[in-house]
């Protein structure tokens, strides 16, 4: 005959197993709860973190599973399960478990934590930001969030906010070594950046001129080439407004709603799901529209550059 005291002693055995790191010997005890109690919760979650340990994914996942069928409104078993899936380096069944522990809890951050993680291992990199962030509204002190979304904006080339999401992990956590040293590395990265050459020209070095001899003096132009000039620059000005222009209202009309309803999406729940890849889509058309029309305004603006030197140019003998 089962009792309760016969099931305590086991969760006695199981816990000292534990502290003397004898991980075999706990899942041995949690497996006997088991036969006698099979849906003792307990019984199953530990075993599950006891697989984990060992790294026997397969085996916690068939424990966190038996789990959903325990307790169904919980959303915890479908969380570790996408942590799970996540070190499996399975990240698309990852989204799909993390999913359901959203439905289970909308302002869960361990799930957006881990949808994150999902999303940074697709190399959907927008989502992963979105995902963090989320993980931040419902838990602003989550360090390892902020660093993760750090390095993900790292990846994105987006510095500005890199160095903010490692400015607040070290906020929250100052011994944090490797948002530290990532933060340090930025910093030279940034101050290298600063010394590059300006894309569009520098200031004359009026003493390498003397040295070299050489005139620093504007191309003198006939009346016609100042006229031709004029209209070459104004079309290209005219072309740069236009541009300028476009990138404006792609931000309007496009970038800003797209993400909006990615957003959306992601955070409001299974019905938005299905809507979830599409809305991806677009919104990956959209970054890169703005992308596009960003190296088109910045050929133009080079064009007026060289345009302006080639005028100026003058032959030496």
């Amino acid at each position: 005959m089962v009792t309760d005291s016969n099931v305590t002693e086991l969760f006695q055995q199981a816990r000292q197993h534990l502290k003397k790191q004898q991980i075999g010997d706990a899942i041995d005890a949690y497996q006997r709860i088991i036969s006698l109690k099979p849906a003792e919760k307990k019984a199953h979650s530990g075993i599950a973190a006891a697989y984990f340990q060992l790294k026997r994914y397969e085996d916690a996942i068939k424990h966190f599973e038996e789990l959903t069928r325990l307790s169904p409104a919980e959303a915890s078993p479908y969380i570790n399960m996408g942590a799970i899936y996540n070190r499996m380096g399975e990240y698309k069944q990852a989204l799909s478990v993390l999913r359901k522990a959203v439905q289970k809890d909308k302002k869960s951050a361990d799930a957006f934590y881990n949808m994150g993680i999902a999303h940074k291992g697709l190399n959907q990199l927008s989502m992963a930001v979105t995902a963090y962030k989320q993980a931040i509204v419902f838990d602003p002190e989550m360090v390892d969030a902020h660093f993760n979304l750090g390095n993900v904006y790292l990846e994105m080339k987006n510095h500005t906010q890199a160095h903010l999401s490692f400015t607040r992990t070290l906020e929250i956590s100052p011994q944090f070594k490797k948002a530290a040293n990532a933060l340090k590395n930025l910093n030279t990265e940034t101050e290298k950046e600063k010394q590059k050459i300006n894309p569009f020209g520098r200031l004359v070095d009026e003493s390498a001129l003397r040295k070299k001899n050489i005139s620093s003096a504007s191309k003198i132009l006939s009346p016609e080439e100042r006229e031709k000039d004029r209209k070459e620059i104004h079309d290209l000005c005219n072309e740069i407004q236009d541009a300028a222009h476009a990138i404006v209202d792609d931000f309007k009309k496009g970038f800003t709603p797209s993400l909006l309803n990615l957003n959306r999406c992601i955070s409001q729940g299974e019905k938005h799901y299905s809507e979830l890849e599409e809305a991806n889509d677009q919104f990956q058309k959209n970054v890169n529209s703005l992308h596009n029309i960003r190296k088109l305004l910045k050929h133009k603006m080079l064009e007026l550059r060289a345009h302006e030197e080639m005028v100026n140019a003058i032959d030496v003998d």
